[in-house]
């Protein structure tokens, strides 16, 4: 990381070693993060102003709203209802976000596996062939498949200390692999999406939005080291960038 140029008390993404899917990567996790922000700003927005209408007694908590919309869509709620939207959705939101940035991840594999079955004279039902990589198993199983369908140079000794210096904690737990660290993120995702975002103790899932910057840090640092493998295995050109900026 480097000091943000603009703000200066705070760190941004350095220049990058970029193929095509990795740059895709960084495009679409922009684009995630500034919706987040513009949505999370929306909705806090929102439920201050009307709770400012609530103290200056212009609305009451059972006071009807009535919301329309250009399409002709609308929809009726009382005043608590919407208040209680608006807290409920800034949840909903960073759980939804953390499942977008985690599938952006997912994507930029599909996107390379996609560009490099070719080049091992594999041209045909190439989704089918992903998949069989991507799905079911844990994280160091699908790099060993890659490893053992494209030859790629995977060595988890490799990949450990690629991420020398970068703390992977989750639930109180530092994790020195960070596949085993993937898995628990993967579980998280799988919850969200299979699981009503419910844990074992019946409580929902709570995202802090202050973890997506580090979250992002380390798909940064993982599409880093897999980008790397890939180019070198199969002469990708990588293009030096700044992530900001794609």
């Amino acid at each position: 990381m480097i000091k943000d140029p603009y703000a200066g008390d705070s760190f941004i993404l350095p220049d990058t070693l970029c193929t095509d899917q990795r740059r895709s990567f960084f495009r679409r996790s922009k684009e995630i993060l500034k919706f987040l922000t513009i949505s999370d700003l929306a909705l806090k927005e929102c439920k201050n102003r009307y709770e400012q209408l609530l103290s200056q007694k212009n609305l009451q908590q059972d006071t009807p709203l009535k919301f329309g919309f250009s399409d002709g869509r609308s929809t009726i709620m009382p005043v608590s209802s919407f208040l209680n939207g608006c807290n409920e959705g800034v949840e909903l939101l960073c759980r939804q976000v953390f499942i977008m940035i985690y599938g952006a991840w997912e994507t930029y594999l599909f996107e390379i596996l996609e560009q490099s079955f070719p080049k091992i004279g594999i041209s045909e039902n190439i989704l089918e062939h992903s998949l069989k990589i991507m799905m079911k198993g844990n994280w160091d199983g699908k790099f060993c498949k890659m490893q053992n369908n494209l030859g790629i140079a995977y060595k988890s000794g490799d990949l450990v200390n690629h991420f020398n210096g970068f703390e992977l904690s989750y639930g109180g737990t530092i994790f020195e692999n960070p596949l085993l660290f993937l898995d628990e993120l993967a579980k998280v995702r799988h919850r969200i999406i299979h699981a009503s975002s419910m844990l074992d103790n019946g409580k929902s899932i709570f995202i802090n939005a202050q973890i997506f910057p580090a979250y992002l840090a380390f798909f940064t640092l993982l599409t880093e080291y897999v980008d790397k493998l890939f180019s070198e295995k199969f002469q990708y050109r990588q293009v030096k960038i700044n992530p900001a900026e794609t």
